[in-house]
Formats: C-alpha cells, sequence, structure tokens
C-alpha cells in the first residue's frame, strides 16, 4: 500500500521560503526610498538639492545681537544657474539680489559698511560642503535625528570641529528634497553665534524672471547699490604690485583656493583677495595699500564674524572669516611681503 504524504507542509515551507526572498529583494528598495541613512549621505544629498529645487520663503536670520525676518525668491535651473531675491521684512527696507557670479545690495545712505560687507558675504544656506570627505579629520559629522522645520518632516547633521581653527554646524535638512531648511554656527563655548531658519517654504516647479527682479528705489531716492562682481575680478601674479605677499604657513586643513585682483563695492582701487577654505569654512585676505585702507589694526568681532588688521611695509592686510578669531590671527601673522619687488600704489 502507497504511503499517503501530506503536502502541506512543504507547501507551507516553500511559502514561507518564497515569502523570505521577496522580503530580501524589496528590503534594499525600501532602504532606497527612506533616503539617505548616514549624515555623510545626508550632507551629499543637500548639495545635489541645492541646485535642484526652486521656492518662495520666508526666514528668520540671526548673527550676533541682530535679528531680521526676510522672504527669498529662489530660482535653480540648469540653464541660468541659481539665481536669488531676497528683502528685508523688519528694520530698514534692504534688497539683495544674487547670482552665480556677482552680489548686489540695494540699500539706504544710512547702512555703515561693516554692514554693507556682511551682507554681501555668501548666504548661510550655500555652506553645505562640497566634499565630504575634505572635511575629515577636521570635522566629525553626526546624525542628530528627526525634527521639523516649517511644519515639514526634517533631520539633523553635526558637523562638530576637531580642534580650535574652526566653528562648528547644524544642519536640518528637509525630509523629502534634501533642502536646507535650519542651521545654526556654534562657538566653542556651544554657544549659537548665527543661526537662520525657514518659517514658511513654498516649493514651484518654475518661478517667473521677474520675482528675481528688484522692487527698491535706485539710487537717487534714498537708495544706494554695492555690486561684487566675482566675475569681473582678475588672476595676478605673486610677483608683482599686490601680488607680493604670500602666507609662510596657513592653519591645519585650510587651504588657498583663488588669489586675484579684485574691485570691492565702494573702494575706487582693486585690493588683493586670497581666500582659503577647510571645504566648509572660508578666510577671506585683503590686501592694499595703506593709503587706501580703512585703518584696522588688530581684532575686531562681529557675531560669528571675525576679522584682524595688519599693517607693514606700507601695506595694510585684513583678514576675515566666519572662524574663530585665532584662525584670523594666525593667518595674519603668517603673511609676508617681498619688499624688494613690491612698491605701495602700484
Amino acid at each position: 500500500m502507497t504511503p499517503i504524504t501530506d503536502r502541506r507542509p512543504r507547501r507551507r515551507l516553500a511559502a514561507l521560503r518564497d515569502g523570505l526572498l521577496g522580503l530580501a529583494l524589496v528590503a534594499p528598495l525600501a532602504a532606497l526610498a527612506q533616503g539617505p541613512q548616514s549624515a555623510a549621505e545626508w550632507i551629499e544629498w543637500a548639495n545635489e538639492a541645492r541646485a535642484s529645487h526652486s521656492f518662495i520663503g520666508e526666514f528668520v536670520y540671526q548673527h550676533g545681537g541682530d535679528i531680521q525676518s526676510m522672504k527669498i525668491w529662489r530660482a535653480a535651473s540648469p540653464q541660468t544657474g541659481i539665481r536669488e531675491r531676497l528683502i528685508s521684512l523688519s528694520g530698514d527696507p534692504r534688497e539683495i539680489l544674487r547670482g552665480d557670479d556677482s552680489v548686489t545690495c540695494i540699500l539706504g545712505n544710512s547702512e555703515s559698511v561693516v554692514v554693507d560687507r556682511r551682507q554681501l558675504r555668501r548666504p548661510l544656506s550655500a555652506r553645505i560642503p562640497e566634499d565630504v570627505e575634505r572635511l575629515r579629520p577636521h570635522y566629525e559629522l553626526r546624525l542628530i535625528g528627526d525634527d521639523r522645520v516649517a511644519g515639514r518632516p526634517a533631520v539633523q547633521v553635526m558637523l562638530e570641529p576637531q580642534d580650535a581653527l574652526r566653528y562648528g554646524y547644524s544642519v536640518w535638512l528637509d525630509r523629502a528634497t534634501g533642502l536646507m531648511t535650519r542651521a545654526e554656527v556654534h562657538g566653542p563655548d556651544e554657544g549659537v553665534l548665527e543661526q537662520l531658519m525657514m518659517l514658511d517654504i513654498e516649493l514651484l516647479e518654475h518661478l517667473e524672471p521677474a520675482l528675481l527682479e528688484p522692487t527698491l528705489a535706485s539710487e537717487g531716492a534714498g537708495y544706494r547699490r554695492l555690486t561684487n562682481d566675482l566675475a569681473g575680478a582678475t588672476a595676478t601674479s605673486r610677483d608683482e604690485g599686490l601680488g607680493a605677499w604670500s602666507l609662510e604657513t596657513s592653519p591645519a586643513g585650510f587651504n588657498v583656493r583663488l588669489d586675484r585682483l579684485q574691485k570691492l563695492p565702494g573702494r575706487p582701487h582693486p585690493v588683493r583677495h586670497i581666500m582659503l577654505s577647510d571645504g566648509l569654512a572660508t578666510v577671506s585676505v585683503y590686501i592694499e595699500p595703506d593709503s587706501q585702507a580703512e585703518g584696522l589694526d588688530g581684532a575686531m568681532q562681529m557675531g560669528a564674524m571675525n576679522a584682524y588688521g595688519r599693517t607693514a611695509d606700507g601695506y595694510q592686510a585684513i583678514v576675515v572669516g566666519e572662524v574663530p578669531a585665532l584662525t584670523v590671527e594666525r593667518v595674519a601673522r603668517s603673511l609676508v611681503i617681498n619688499t624688494e619687488s613690491s612698491q605701495p600704489g602700484q
């Protein structure tokens, strides 16, 4: 007599096997759909997202004891790059127009030169590093966790400095887009020196070009325009005129990223501009004949920004950066000049 075989256990095992195989295939896809998994992956995605999304938003910006509320129109496209228009919603009326190669401020004549230069710096929102690997070993990247900004789910990432030469940064990245919606700059005592937070954001497929045009009155109506034209800057040689300066040493992790003559807003003559970067923080050195300079000697601080001025051999060098005072002073004191090939005013 042929034994009767119960096939139900075999069928259950086959079904269980197929189910486990299906889960094994689906799991990687599900993880991918959830977005980046590590702090480094989030930063890399945020860097890509910066050039991919257009929006209109309102945000609060705090720098030292100054708090401003602003509205931003931002267009990102492969054809025109990134263009922004920002207008103040509090305090004195001011407007900022940013493109890939220039920054223009429209502001009242009561504004000081120091404020003008601060407005012309790159925005906090642009400080997502392009090369994560370059940050190591000077920063440690840590994934802090989930949060909400402007009513939208976000993830907080910490970029923690590993020495006293740079600040720490916290950034909040939108879970759906990777856009940075909040950022903080932390000082050596972990206090917040500078911060930005979006209050409202409206994502758009397309932003009308007319929305990027200035709306404040032009010069002659109580306003003035200051433009920092990066495209108009010219390269210079180290062995002539303002190019005779060099750095004996740079702070650990900082490398020279550009070295050129540049026309600055409100300055009749070009200045030598040397910029150093560690991949996240930047330090700028401005050199001009002492007779044309503003006369800063020693240290100055405004919120997260530190400056150090030094005069030597008929020239003045001002070192500026959103780094600790120790860093700008170290850069200033490492500047040397070849006095045989340099003459003030050339």
